[in-house]
């Protein structure tokens, strides 16, 4: 069969996330440096076909990454031309690291690259509808740490600024992957009173320790009743974590729906990270972790020469 030629290439690169941050449910996000990457070849041909090549990625259920693209696509009702698209990434799947909202923003993106810019807030909003959730999609696009707002109309408000370069998340992955979906589904309708008051306070303490530097501060800001407690029984390991005690360790939380756990640290990461790992290894749970930087800048398209493509 004779191969198309190319009319152009390019890249998509995409951040995962972490996010709620503890008390920030389906609020707070913080981008970090696991990366999901497409690379696109553009074909001559204008039928709307998508391509896929997932590279060494076990894919289980939907790719998320064409529904969000398709999604938009029928909407615009846009003719657009074939592309073939390579996927990588470094985002381990259902882990609570951000891999759903990052394909999402790619799809997203894709769209962008082939038909029309929209205003960030725009594709966020779009994002959001696909997710039921703002914050790891906010990250994924902005970069840093984010903040989103749902209106009453469905639209959202997102806004990022710089995570402390001093603080890295030691991140610990189990063999335990956890749907989202799943997740959810523990959560409480309602909460009382006295916890809702009790994380508005720790969210509000989080956001200034982070702004102010006063990071002893976040041990008890990281704290949290919506959620974690309602997700315990579905992470094994969190409770122990969540005790453990260092004085470099500046605090700990579950890392979106988990099953991944994160803890801050601005010095002995190391130790921190043996820390996390032994608590695993007393449940005989294998485990990956990983010290983490923070993204700087959210999903981003790199031109690459056709001859890179070929």
């Amino acid at each position: 069969m004779t191969q198309q030629p190319l009319l152009h290439s390019f890249e998509i690169i995409v951040p995962g996330s972490i996010s709620n941050l503890g008390p920030g449910l389906d609020t707070l996000a913080v981008a970090v440096e696991l990366y999901l990457r497409l690379r696109v070849e553009v074909l001559p041909s204008q039928a709307n076909g998508l391509e896929f090549n997932l590279q060494d990625l076990d894919l289980v259920g939907e790719n998320r990454i064409e529904q969000a693209f398709r999604a938009v696509a029928s909407q615009d009702g846009a003719v657009l031309p074939d592309v073939r698209v390579r996927v990588w990434s470094d985002i381990p799947l259902r882990a609570g690291l951000g891999s759903s909202g990052a394909a999402t923003v790619a799809g997203l993106k894709l769209y962008e690259a082939l038909a029309r810019a929209r205003p960030v807030d725009e594709w966020l909003s779009i994002a959001t509808l696909i997710e039921g959730h703002p914050d790891n999609a906010a990250a994924a696009l902005l970069g840093g740490i984010t903040t989103s707002c749902q209106h009453e109309d469905g639209r959202v408000t997102a806004r990022a600024w710089r995570w402390p370069a001093a603080i890295r998340a030691v991140v610990a992955i189990p063999a335990l992957p956890l749907e989202t979906a799943v997740a959810r589904r523990v959560l409480p309708a309602a909460v009382s009173l006295k916890d809702a008051i009790f994380n508005v306070q720790r969210m509000a303490l989080l956001l200034r320790a982070l702004e102010s530097g006063a990071y002893e501060d976040l041990r008890e800001a990281l704290r949290d009743r919506w959620h974690q407690p309602h997700r315990q029984p579905l992470v094994p390991g969190l409770a122990e974590a969540l005790a453990l005690e260092h004085p470099s360790l500046l605090g700990v939380c579950l890392s979106g729906a988990g099953p991944s756990v994160v803890a801050l640290a601005a010095q002995d990461e190391a130790e921190i990270a043996e820390l996390l790992a032994g608590v695993y290894r007393r449940l005989g749970i294998a485990c990956q972790v990983r010290t983490l930087a923070a993204a700087r800048e959210g999903a981003r398209l790199e031109p690459v020469r056709i001859a890179e493509s070929l």
